[in-house]
């Protein structure tokens, strides 16, 4: 049994469809089980579960031999009380931890994200290294993909700049636009995660993933704003200033822009450019490619 945290988000959901598709038997875990019912195919089990209940997860927990974990709280979103991001990401990871090893769970599957560090006291960056570390020292077999940021079908960061550009007359370009960006695809994602639930070849490993391209992000965003048929001006807006924003705009309830984000554009989200095709023996698809062929949708 393949147990899914997070599989109604957007990981999750295309990897509980590609698992299930396999034959694999699939427990989907999540807090909201009627919406769960509705995004996830029929043959898929779904467990009400939260990873702030350790009682719920002990019980999603019962007869599982590999758990995904898809379920961390990511930079695009405000945190709904100050701490969600370390108490969810951090907490919750421990939480998951516990009850896998109380259940006899076999092995952890991390979904992180690219350039994973310690990062500073009461950063989000800091919330991605405490999850990475809750894996690392839970005694059990794990492996932690870490990808840069994704596109296809439902993809937050292209659905944000696209839909920015239907209701602004210009699109603001973080920092100085030359940020390098790797965009993988989620179905290639999908397809090393389920390759590290079936083959023990990559435990006991962090593994940056990027697609074949890096782009800086003025070119992502250029892209995104071409398949989306919009033409709009980009304009520079320097970290500082974004940073003074973002905390302006946390007031709102669904802000364009958290302080949490800004994080990403410390370094640049790129790897080696054969990661996928290196690690896994396959060729990663190109966004650019894609987005011709397929759109924002695809």
């Amino acid at each position: 049994m393949i147990a899914v945290a997070g599989s109604t988000g957007f990981v999750g959901r295309h990897l509980v469809r590609r698992l299930a598709g396999q034959g694999a038997a699939v427990r989907g875990l999540a807090r909201d089980a009627m919406t769960a019912q509705r995004l996830l195919q029929s043959s898929v089990e779904i467990v009400q579960a939260d990873l702030l209940e350790p009682v719920t997860l002990s019980v999603a927990m019962q007869g599982v031999d590999v758990v995904v974990h898809c379920a961390a709280i990511t930079a695009d979103h405000k945190e709904a009380y100050r701490g969600e991001y370390a108490r969810v990401n951090g907490e919750g990871t421990r939480n998951l931890v516990a009850a896998a090893r109380r259940a006899g769970v076999k092995k952890i599957v991390l979904l992180n994200g690219l350039g994973t560090k310690p990062g500073s006291d009461g950063s989000y960056m800091r919330t991605r290294w405490e999850m990475a570390e809750a894996v690392r020292g839970s005694g059990l077999a794990w492996v932690s993909p870490q990808p840069s940021i994704l596109f296809g079908n439902g993809a937050p960061f292209p659905a944000a700049i696209a839909k920015l550009a239907r209701t602004s007359p210009v699109v603001p370009i973080l920092g100085s636009g030359r940020t390098k960006l790797q965009p993988l695809w989620v179905e290639d994602l999908c397809l090393c995660l389920a390759l590290c639930v079936e083959k023990p070849t990559w435990d006991g490993r962090a593994m940056d993933l990027g697609g074949p391209e890096q782009l800086p992000y003025t070119e992502v965003v250029r892209l995104i704003l071409e398949a989306a048929h919009r033409r709009r001006p980009m304009v520079p807006v320097p970290l500082p200033l974004a940073r003074i924003a973002a905390g302006g705009m946390s007031v709102l309830p669904n802000p364009p822009l958290v302080p949490a984000t800004l994080e990403l554009f410390d370094f640049d989200n790129a790897t080696d450019l054969d990661s996928v095709q290196k690690i896994f023996g396959f060729a990663p698809r190109s966004m650019r490619t894609h987005l011709q062929e397929h759109g924002l949708d695809g």
